[in-house]
């Protein structure tokens, strides 16, 4: 069972669950900020998770945080999320504004997998991409690709067209440089100036065409990168892409039971959930918190 810790003023301890917190019926008293208990059970209502302790009583878990020591301990990382899963991973991503001197120096603190940028659009190679993946590598970190998309219909002159030449591209780039361990990721974002002029349905066709053409060619699994309000926007609301895993990228929350996932996926597979990470001494780095186990 996990810890829990008291991170408000105090907590009221109640003999049961409310659904309603103006009622005050069931309240025995409260525990002041940094009370720890071991949770020996949850309920979850309207209000979110309420937690029971071996006395059962309950407590709101909006003013508690899970304490998993056994997660942490794996991590030589600072401010990493509040309720990390317990058989979490952590990672980094890289492309060549990175340099990264000291691969075995990342892989200490816990750091196991990267996702490293091959490309962008047609005919704009990460020329970073091939070093960073061999010195990941050598120091037994699992690698991963991601291709920044750019629907549109620049190459070829249709939706179908340019998804396929921007598929072979990447394609061309994977033949070059160290086998991946982990799936091919689209990387959905804006990169302003530049944004898809395309519409809702066209965007959707777009990815799946190009889905359709790495799969076909490579067997590689694929992953979709993106934040929420983005793709919420970009995408048709009945779209079919929630089969697919999701990388999400979220800076505004700091507890992994918060991240809210686009129109169309129930959770998320991995967490972006900064940029500015310090790994080994090197700043500004995006770090990853990878939950879905199937992947590595």
């Amino acid at each position: 069972m996990a810890q829990l810790k008291v991170i408000v003023n105090k907590l009221n301890r109640r003999t049961g669950p409310v659904t309603d917190m103006n009622d005050k019926s069931n309240i025995i008293g409260t525990v002041p900020m940094g009370f720890i208990f071991e949770s020996k059970g949850q309920i979850m209502n309207g209000l979110g998770t309420w937690y029971s302790d071996s006395d059962g009583y309950y407590y709101w878990g909006n003013g508690l945080i899970v304490i998993n020591a056994s997660v942490l301990s794996m991590f030589n990382i600072k401010h990493l999320p509040l309720n990390l899963p317990p058989l979490c991973q952590i990672g980094i991503d890289v492309s060549h504004y990175n340099d990264i001197p000291n691969w075995p120096a990342v892989k200490n603190t816990g750091v196991r997998f990267t996702y490293i940028k091959i490309s962008e659009g047609v005919g704009s190679p990460d020329t970073a991409a091939g070093g960073h993946a061999t010195a990941a590598k050598q120091s037994a970190i699992k690698i991963g690709y991601y291709h920044f998309c750019h629907p549109d219909t620049r190459s070829g002159g249709t939706v179908i067209n340019d998804a396929n030449a921007e598929a072979d591209d990447a394609m061309s780039r994977l033949a070059i440089i160290p086998k991946p361990d982990l799936p091919l990721v689209l990387d959905l974002e804006d990169s302003p100036p530049w944004d898809t002029p395309l519409s809702p349905n066209d965007y959707l066709e777009w990815i799946n065409t190009f889905i359709s053409r790495i799969q076909s060619t490579s067997g590689l699994d694929v992953m979709l990168y993106s934040r929420k309000s983005y793709l919420d926007v970009k995408l048709p609301r009945d779209h079919d892409l929630g089969k697919y895993k999701l990388w999400i990228s979220n800076y505004s929350v700091t507890d992994c039971n918060k991240v809210i996932c686009p129109v169309g996926w129930a959770d998320w597979a991995m967490w972006q959930y900064c940029e500015d990470g310090v790994v080994a001494g090197n700043p500004s780095l995006d770090i990853n918190i990878l939950k879905d186990q199937s992947l590595f």
